[in-house]
This record gives structure tokens, sequence and C-alpha cells, in this order.
């Protein structure tokens, strides 16, 4: 299944529900070029997630860190890290993505598995993220291991929750063997960085319809204008005007499919400060104009 464009809170906190309450667990395949804007935009969940490239190159934002994955490569992202993920070069990207709640492995409050294999290692400076490639053998194992899971459950076979859990303990095992705790927590600066940026990120998707300027959302993060631009761009490898501009494109084209409110409304609507540069911005951005786009549904 492809989520074409997904939905956030306004702390741009993924909202999906990956699988059940009960089996929280969920597999997606993302080809990049049919998403909203052509790429996953940044946003951040409480799940884990494992990804691995099946077409073409993925660069993988995350953590402060850039990843360019081949097709067979992989990517660990813990919980609660910001991350994002575009095609590179001019084949389409395309990856699988298997997303899991940190309850899952620990079993019930309290257990050894929580308190000894899980609770350490949401905040174990080894495991923010982790890059898994097809020729080093143990991160390879993961990478099938993670295929494994994702077919048991997209075939739900009786009983395949039994199975896709086994899989699960065995390649959690294979990655905290091989990335051991540090017997430390994650570095404050950088744990700061990754919750001021969400604090930016969750104040412009609260405000994008308004004449945003970088003073006020440097206030809402207690910065000062030159340290949030150096913040966001460090974190998210972006500017804070081109991820509004993203961001304001996006809900134009929710509204555009909705068919209900005209150009200059919906200019008006998703923070534009003209219809006319609104068209520009979208022709430039979607290769043509939002009444092409609009008939073209």
């Amino acid at each position: 299944m492809q989520i074409l464009d997904i939905p956030i809170n306004q702390n741009q906190m993924e909202t999906t529900r990956h699988g059940s309450f009960g089996f929280p667990a969920a597999v997606y395949s993302s080809v990049l070029s049919r998403n909203v804007l052509g790429f996953t935009n940044w946003h951040w969940h409480e799940e884990m997630q494992l990804c691995r490239v099946i077409q073409g190159n993925v660069r993988f934002s995350v953590n402060q860190k850039q990843y360019l994955l081949q097709t067979g490569d992989g990517l660990f992202v813990n919980s609660g890290y910001l991350h994002m993920a575009k095609s590179e070069g001019r084949a389409d990207g395309a990856y699988l993505c298997l997303n899991f709640h940190p309850r899952l492995l620990a079993s019930f409050h309290g257990s050894v598995f929580e308190e000894q294999y899980v609770q350490p290692n949401l905040k174990n400076p080894a495991l923010e993220d982790v890059l898994l490639t097809k020729e080093t053998p143990w991160q390879r194992n993961i990478l099938d291991g993670m295929e494994r899971v994702c077919r048991l459950c997209e075939e739900k076979m009786s009983g395949y929750e039994l199975l896709a859990i086994s899989a699960l303990y065995a390649l959690w095992f294979e990655l905290l063997k091989n990335t051991p705790c540090t017997g430390g927590t994650i570095s404050r600066p950088r744990f700061q960085s990754n919750t001021a940026v969400q604090i930016i990120i969750s104040y412009i998707n609260g405000h994008y319809a308004e004449a945003l300027t970088v003073g006020e959302i440097a206030r809402e993060a207690s910065l000062s204008v030159s340290e949030c631009c150096r913040l966001f761009k460090r974190v998210t490898g972006d500017t804070i005007f081109s991820y509004l501009q993203s961001l304001r494109l996006s809900r134009a084209l929710d509204l555009l499919k909705e068919d209900i409110l005209s150009i200059s409304q919906i200019a008006y609507e998703t923070g534009f400060c003209s219809a006319s540069y609104f068209i520009e911005v979208f022709k430039k951005r979607m290769g043509q104009t939002p009444l092409q786009y609009r008939k073209s549904l």
C-alpha cells in the first residue's frame, strides 16, 4: 500500500495508524513520483522504521545526516526522529517501508524485553539511525529479515503475527548485537536540535496560511533569527522558506482536488500573497498551472 500524502498533525507527527492496536506493525511501498509533491516530506512518528530501496536511488535525510541509498540498501530510523526522502538522479526512486511500534518489542510494561532491550535503545546514540547495505553480512541479514516480516504482514496467513514477531525479534537482536548500547544517551545538543526543529515545523504547519515571518517562527522556538535559519538548514538540509512553500503547495493540491474553491480563493487560503504568485510557483514546481492540474483530475 502507498500513502500518497502522509497525514500529519500540528506537530508534524504522522497520524497514520500503523497496523492495529493489538499488532502495531505495517508495511508500505512508496514510489516517490506518485507522492503529492514527488517526495516524502519531513515528518516523524513514534514507530521505529526500516526502509529498503527497491528501485533507483533514494536520498534519505534524518538526524542531521543524509544517506544516498542504492537499490537493495536500507536504513533504520529510531522512534521520534524527523526524516524525509527524495529520488536521486533520473530514475524514479521507490522503497519498501516497515513501521513497528516499540511496544510490540516490549511485550508488556515492565518486561525484561522493555527494560533491557527496548527503552535503553530508544536513546542509544548508536541507534539513532543506522545505514544498512547489502554488502555487509549482518546488515543484509536485517534487510532480509525485514522483507520476511513484510511478506508475512502482506499475506496475512493464519498465525502470521507469531511468525512476524519472531522474525522481528531476530532482526532486532541482529541490530543490537552489531550496534551495542554505548552506555550513554543522545547528546544534548543533537536532542535539542531535533526538538527545536519539531517546534519550528509545528508552528509553520499551524500558521502556513498567514503572512509568516522568520522572526515570528524564531520567537516560537526561542531562537534568534540567524540561529533559527541555521539550525533548520543544518537539520533538514532545506531552508525555512522552501519548506513553507512546499507545505503551502501540498495544501493547495488538496483544495484543488476538492474542486470547491476558486484558484484565487485557494491562493488566499494557503498563504500565497496573490493568485498570480501562486500560479507562478505552482507551474514552476508542478509543470502545469493550478487550473490545468484541476482539469486533469
